[in-house]
């Protein structure tokens, strides 16, 4: 067998090493902070889950997910979404909770690619879910909320797109839509097949005015005029305007709206979102970062009658973001220790309680070589009865019996 055959990997899987794996966990760990800064304590649903209860979140089931069966013959599948457990959670857990219900989550989902679709199929995702509260008050303090955890790590020039299922859904009706071609609006919606869209609209048996408005339905974009002006030539949809438009002003009073704009084209490809939706785009990644929206009906789906909103950011997109905008550190902080794994453990444990990280070398190592090779910064090797300090981001060599502290020095 040879390297290529050890590397290779399911479609859709991949490895990941340290250097990443450690900038994912300084994003995790900002964005668990961030949650817990408005109030959200952290929860972990399991990734296997039994198939019928995933598949009571939507007619027709969960659709795309990866299913097998346990020893009593029951199918269960790997999760493909993580609002649909954290509801199943909050019905089943929370059930007698009087107030509010905030959670937070970090976790992996798993999901088909679509067929000729070259996507991941696990993708971790960090997200927030209120449940409990209806209302532009809480719509908009969870789109605040990610907005705030996005910006905390350093992504100052995001964009937040808002939709609305409730909105598009009104304006259909208001313009007296048939129900079939309803429903293949909303399929070309969801591919974001545009063209399909407006040849759709342009086909149906309505006033000039009225196909118009609908043709260009998913291509508005804008701010509270955009959504006033469909609320007067629909008057249907005026409730639906009117929450958005009062959205809108809550998440100025947060201190966020200028990274948001009304985006009658987004739409989820769930089909458990009844109000606002939202997608969370970056610079320089061509896929969006971050999404969600309100689900009013998905908790009565598993007992527990509750509207809720919510949403999350996946960390692969989330890090390349941050990758394009922060120039990777050269070196990584810490010392390789000549001698460290066997004649000079005692010193390896003394930078350690130091706060300093320390690879142990064996005596005889070159340590200079696997401190190029992992790109830590410095070396610490015995010389004539004293320590030699090889700071590799200056070539700099310090002699010293306090390490720790020529290591702090050069913080």
């Amino acid at each position: 067998m040879n390297g290529d055959d050890l590397a290779r990997l399911p479609e859709g899987a991949r490895d990941v090493l340290p250097v990443e794996r450690s900038e994912l966990t300084a994003l995790e760990r900002s964005l668990r902070t961030s949650f817990a800064s408005f109030g959200y304590l952290e929860v972990r649903t399991p990734l296997l889950e039994f198939a019928h209860e995933m598949d009571r979140a939507q007619d027709g089931g969960v659709g795309r997910a990866f299913r097998l069966f346990d020893d009593h013959g029951r199918v269960l599948v790997l999760r493909p979404d993580l609002t649909i457990p954290v509801t199943r959670l909050v019905a089943s857990r929370f059930a007698d909770h009087d107030g509010p219900v905030r959670v937070s989550y970090v976790g992996a989902r798993l999901r088909p690619a679509l067929p000729g679709k070259a996507q991941p199929v696990e993708e971790q995702q960090a997200g927030a879910e209120l449940v409990g509260l209806s209302g532009p008050a809480a719509d908009a303090e969870i789109v605040a909320l990610l907005i705030h955890a996005v910006r905390a790590v350093g992504i100052a020039d995001l964009h937040v797109a808002i939709g609305h299922v409730g909105l598009t859904q009104a304006v259909l009706a208001g313009l007296g839509v048939p129900d079939d071609a309803v429903a293949s609006l909303q399929a070309a919606a969801l591919t974001r097949d545009l063209a399909g869209w407006r040849e759709i609209a342009q086909r149906l048996d309505l006033d000039a005015p009225s196909r118009d408005l609908l043709a260009e339905l998913p291509t508005r974009r804008g701010g509270k005029d955009l959504v006033q002006q469909i609320a007067a030539q629909v008057p249907a949809s005026a409730q639906c305007c009117d929450e958005l438009c009062a959205t809108l002003d809550l998440l100025g009073t947060h201190g966020v709206d200028d990274a948001v704009m009304v985006d009658l084209g987004v739409l989820r490809d769930w089909g458990y979102y009844s109000g606002i939706v939202f997608e969370i785009s970056a610079p320089g990644v061509p896929r969006p970062i971050g999404a969600g929206g309100r689900y009013d009906s998905l908790g009565a789906r598993f007992g527990v009658d509750r509207p809720a909103v919510g949403g999350g950011v996946w960390l692969d997109g989330l890090h390349q973001a941050v990758n394009a905008r922060v120039q990777a550190p050269t070196f990584r902080e810490g010392v390789v220790l000549a001698g460290g794994l066997d004649s000079d453990i005692a010193l390896a444990v003394r930078l350690r309680a130091a706060g300093v990280a320390v690879v142990a070398a064996p005596t005889g190592t070159d340590a200079e070589a696997l401190a190029t090779i992992d790109r830590w910064r410095y070396v610490v090797t015995p010389a004539s009865g004293a320590l030699t300090v090889l700071d590799r981001s200056t070539g700099e060599r310090v002699e010293s019996s306090d390490v720790a502290e020529v290591i702090k020095s050069r913080a």
